[in-house]
């Protein structure tokens, strides 16, 4: 029993040895400690203070109520709508999933969002100036000028949508260095979003109104033709429907708006993990070196 006390006590002694050659090591190179860590220190505000305010505009939309109900009003009629040339759709083809699968689409930025924007606003804006309300452009040369897959890469980045499984609720994002442009682009979005949904519904119920009406009047079955009739009904109401709403899928709650306070970056944030980064390196450095030196005695 004596004999382990003793041991314990000599392995807490020598843990203290380790610690205090550990203090004299850090000690010894402390002017590297210091150099390292304050260069770590200024290099994170330089970088930080280098970076642009991001500003997001945010957007919360509710999907409009009448495309559900004419879907459930006409589920009876699935197969014949199916023959008609159009679905009636389940849950997993909803309009909300398929307009927010649009709107992250190449096509749809290409024909609906990339017309109506300033390219250079995507592809080259560097800095916003608050007072002048003016953006500043990096330099791009001709032969290095961005595709349109390009501007879609960026697009994709300041681009954030998504919707909430228990509302039905969409959340919707955009990023950009100036506030004006990021809640311009967010209402085009929504805007042209709503506007390209409708214009597929009205040409799709259109087309299917002329299949309809021709085979109605070739039909001798008064259930079918009833059940034909109920959905040339509902293909109208779709494009009244169409016609009259102008949020026609995405209805929002919160419209947006031109953020006055920058989202990104956090510039304390990476001052004091850079710093903190540049301290642990010198740690390292200093016992590295320390090491090395031992070894050659």
């Amino acid at each position: 029993m004596t004999n382990l006390k003793i041991n314990n006590s000599t392995k807490y002694f020598d843990e203290e040895i380790d610690i205090f050659e550990l203090v004299k090591v850090l000690w010894k190179r402390r002017i590297i400690i210091i150099l390292i860590t304050f260069l770590s220190a200024i290099t994170s505000v330089l970088y930080a203070l280098s970076l642009p305010n991001i500003y997001t505009s945010k957007s919360i939309l509710a999907p409009t109520q009448f495309n559900e109900s004419l879907k459930s009003q006409l589920g009876n009629y699935s197969s014949l709508a199916g023959l008609a040339g159009f679905d009636l759709g389940g849950e997993s083809g909803s309009k909300t999933t398929e307009v927010i699968e649009r709107i992250k689409s190449y096509d749809f930025f290409v024909e609906q969002f990339l017309p109506n924007i300033e390219f250079n606003d995507l592809v080259a804006a560097q800095n916003w100036d608050e007072q002048s309300n003016k953006i500043k452009y990096v330099s791009i040369p001709a032969v290095d000028k961005p595709t349109y897959q390009d501007a879609y890469e960026k697009y994709k980045k300041i681009l954030f949508i998504s919707q909430d499984k228990q509302t039905s609720y969409v959340s919707i994002r955009i990023e950009h260095i100036s506030p004006f442009i990021a809640q311009k682009w967010l209402t085009l979005i929504i805007k042209n979003a709503n506007l390209l949904m409708r214009e597929i519904d009205k040409e799709a119920a259109a087309n299917s109104l002329d299949y309809l009406n021709t085979t109605i009047n070739t039909i001798n079955l008064s259930e079918t033709k009833v059940a034909i009739s109920n959905i040339i009904e509902n293909q109208i109401r779709t494009l009244a429907l169409a016609e009259a709403t102008e949020d026609y899928v995405l209805r929002p709650i919160s419209q947006p708006i031109a953020p006055e306070k920058k989202s990104s970056p956090a510039r304390s944030f990476i001052c004091i993990t850079g710093t903190f980064l540049g301290f642990i390196l010198s740690i390292l450095l200093s016992l590295t070196l320390n090491y090395l030196n031992s070894r050659k005695v």
